[in-house]
């Protein structure tokens, strides 16, 4: 197995200069002192911002779909840009392109363990002070109609003051309560207590999962509960007959995307409420902050927001009350590591890798070395097949005593771990590797022991020894306060904005709210890259505006060429009403042995994404989407399921033979030649195990829901 080797440099600027470089640069250069700062990584990130901010679909177009003429809009730029080069713009002088790059670091984190360099982590606020700069030295220069509307534009997109966005919320006398504390330390059941007793309530969870778990359990508790996530509706109150009826419920379990800000409530439960600081869906958490209309809101999590959470209440002059809690179980280092060697990998090991590659050369290889059977757990696979594995592994009947798992473990499952062992302590982001952050490190750590099991206490160590000291430092680290939160300006607001720029295309739209936005200290813009993907997705289908935003919302895989199509297939199902069955974007294999005897994993992964896409569509577009818990789409993601089920129990089987008969071959080697080698025997031990497995992974399915796919 192999992986990128650690301690590599920066990753060398690709920018090739051009030919002749513009005299004005040279001014630039020496204005930092001559040749001190030739080539310095600022100077190349002031150049690469200029190049991009100049290209003819950039800021010229930008200023187009704002009203000015394409002349026009061509000299302000190339005029703007001189200026720049000649340094003649404070606000993209030297020092605060160093400060911009050190904004972007993540909470203990250096460029390095990153796997960015200075350039890279600037790039993205450059763009930002780019547009600012223009409009603060040039915006006098352009036509009278085009500034009218930017100073429109402007008044809507002004995120500064978020807490008037919720004026039900701010009618009302909160009490905050917070419960911080490490994984397994029980803040959450006590916060579930409370929601439990009250007259109404709602709990908000960062996943599927979590939401179904609290939905069985406050029913199974009698206590009516409904379910809400992208996907689906069920509900905890009956009707005479006793079948679920859609009424209002005493309590309402969601995932946080999915909160209803309307419904007055006595008590609210907010789950790890430090995701407020993710860039992706962090805006979520804090639209659930500010915005609940209840009594009482009860925020679990982890001690680093404490702080963060207390700036946001202080805008609505709101009170926070913290309750600390301890780890209930004790969590241990091993300082040795196991060097290496896979036997050493004992029953209730979970071994952490971050690639689904790994995960099966893994599961492989620990299969042959100790002879134990190993589950699996990683982002690609769908959450109710995660959560079957997961039941495999902690259950100690069934088999699977090992748990190999990517970092999908950190959050949602309810895992009985003795001892987590990193393969890796670094992970690939999609462009470059890097270490993993002092947070990650903690949490997924944090899995192994669990209060009243066999593993009380908990361990952790790293496959390799040079990885020891990182996790050891990780460990020990105190904690680092979360700076900011993110924010996401809300439907209405896009609306409106794309109201004033009629016939450009949504993905525009979408850019320059983003650049022209303004926050306050305590937030950060949210990540548009996504909903600008999935704008472009759609931009040439006529669709509304309110259609548009739904699809910016959707969970498409942008990066899955054939969930990709089946969203522009929806989109332009929703353009002209047409119906849309789920079985014109997905086939399954056919029941029986001959429709199952060849399933790709892979193939069903993408299947199963698509057909979440389309139940989540289906509840925003039911006239041409069918979905609901009886449809076609429904049922076929119940045997999609069960499909990735069998494959993986086959992935297992065939693993399974070949360590079978490795260890034949050795045994046979051992004895003198009394017992020859039968490769009957062999076929058959395969035979038995395929069945046990099938049947086990049949067994071992569970309905439940999860995912961060819910928007």
């Amino acid at each position: 197995m192999t992986r990128p080797s650690r301690g590599a440099p920066y990753r060398q600027n690709e920018y090739s200069p051009q030919r002749d470089r513009d005299s004005a640069f040279d001014s630039y250069q020496r204005r930092f002192g001559g040749n001190e700062f030739t080539g310095s990584w600022e100077t190349t990130a002031l150049r690469k911002a200029i190049e991009k901010f100049k290209r003819p679909d950039q800021m010229p177009q930008q200023l187009v779909y704002l009203g000015t003429s394409q002349e026009v809009a061509d000299g302000l730029v190339e005029k703007f840009t001189e200026q720049v080069l000649l340094g003649k713009i404070p606000e993209l002088s030297k020092d605060k392109v160093i400060q911009m790059a050190m904004n972007s670091l993540e909470p203990g984190m250096t460029f390095k363990s990153m796997g960015v360099t200075k350039e890279e982590a600037a790039a993205s606020s450059l763009e930002r002070a780019f547009w600012n700069a223009f409009c603060i030295h040039f915006e006098n220069e352009l036509p009278q109609g085009t500034k009218f509307l930017m100073g429109q534009l402007r008044d809507i997109s002004d995120l500064r003051f978020p807490a008037e966005w919720n004026p039900k919320a701010r009618l009302m006398k909160r009490k905050i309560i917070m419960h911080v504390g490490p994984t397994n330390s029980g803040k959450t059941y006590n916060a579930l207590k409370r929601l439990q007793e009250a007259e109404s309530g709602a709990y908000l969870s960062p996943l599927r999962l979590l939401a179904h778990e609290v939905f069985d359990k406050m029913n199974h508790n009698g206590t009516p509960c409904n379910l809400v996530t992208g996907e689906e509706r069920r509900y905890g109150v009956h009707d005479a007959e006793g079948k679920p009826c859609p009424r209002e419920a005493k309590v309402v379990s969601s995932t946080v995307e999915m909160v209803d800000l309307n419904r007055i409530i006595e008590v609210a439960v907010v789950d790890e409420i430090q995701m407020l600081a993710d860039p992706d869906r962090g805006w979520a958490w804090v639209h659930a902050l500010l915005g609940l209309p209840a009594k009482e809101i009860h925020l679990c999590g982890e001690p680093t927001v404490v702080g963060l959470v207390k700036k946001i209440c202080a805008l609505t002059n709101e009170e926070v009350e913290v309750q600390q809690y301890n780890r209930l179980s004790q969590l241990e280092l091993q300082e040795q590591s196991i060097r290496g060697d896979l036997s050493k990998i004992q029953k209730g090991d979970c071994v952490v890798t971050f690639s689904r590659n790994n995960i099966f050369m893994l599961k492989k290889a620990i299969e042959a070395e100790t002879g134990l059977r190993c589950a699996v757990a990683y982002g690609n696979l769908p959450p109710e097949s995660r959560s079957a594995q997961a039941k495999l592994f902690n259950n100690p009947d069934s088999g699977y005593d090992v748990l190999v798992a990517s970092d999908a473990i950190g959050m949602g499952l309810n895992l009985n771990i003795k001892r987590i062992i990193f393969e890796s302590v670094e992970k690939f982001d999609g462009k470059v590797v890097r270490s993993l952050s002092l947070t990650q490190l903690k949490q997924i750590a944090g899995r192994a022991g669990r209060f009243g099991t066999d593993y009380a206490v908990g361990k952790a160590t790293t496959l390799l020894q040079n990885d020891v000291p990182v996790l050891q430092r990780a460990l020990a680290a105190p904690m680092t306060d979360l700076p900011r939160a993110a924010l996401q300006p809300t439907a209405d607001m896009l609306e409106k904005f794309a109201v004033l720029m009629p016939g450009v295309p949504f993905s525009h739209v979408l850019r320059t709210f983003d650049r022209m936005s303004q926050n306050s200290d305590v937030f950060f813009p949210a990540l548009f890259r996504t909903m600008i993907g999935a704008a472009e997705v759609v931009d040439s289908v006529k669709l509304t505006i309110h259609e548009r935003i739904s699809f910016i919302s959707a969970p498409i895989q942008l990066r899955n060429e054939a969930v990709v199509v089946a969203a522009r297939k929806i989109a332009l199902a929703v353009s002209h009403s047409n119906e849309l069955p789920i079985d014109q974007l997905v086939h399954l294999p056919r029941p029986g042995p001959d429709g199952e005897k060849d399933l790709i994993l892979k193939s069903l992964e993408v299947s199963h994404r698509t057909i979440m896409l389309y139940l989540w569509l289906s509840t925003r577009f039911p006239h041409v989407l069918t979905g609901g818990l009886e449809s076609e789409a429904a049922m076929m993601k119940v045997r999609c399921e069960e499909l990735i089920e069998i494959a993986l129990a086959k992935e297992r089987a065939k693993m399974r033979e070949k360590a079978i008969e490795r260890q034949l071959k050795r045994d046979q080697k051992e004895k003198s030649s009394s017992s020859p080698f039968n490769k009957e025997d062999v076929d058959r031990a395969a035979r038995e195990e395929l069945a046990k497995s099938e049947l086990t992974a049949k067994g071992g399915f569970e309905e439940r829901d999860e995912g961060r796919d819910d928007f």
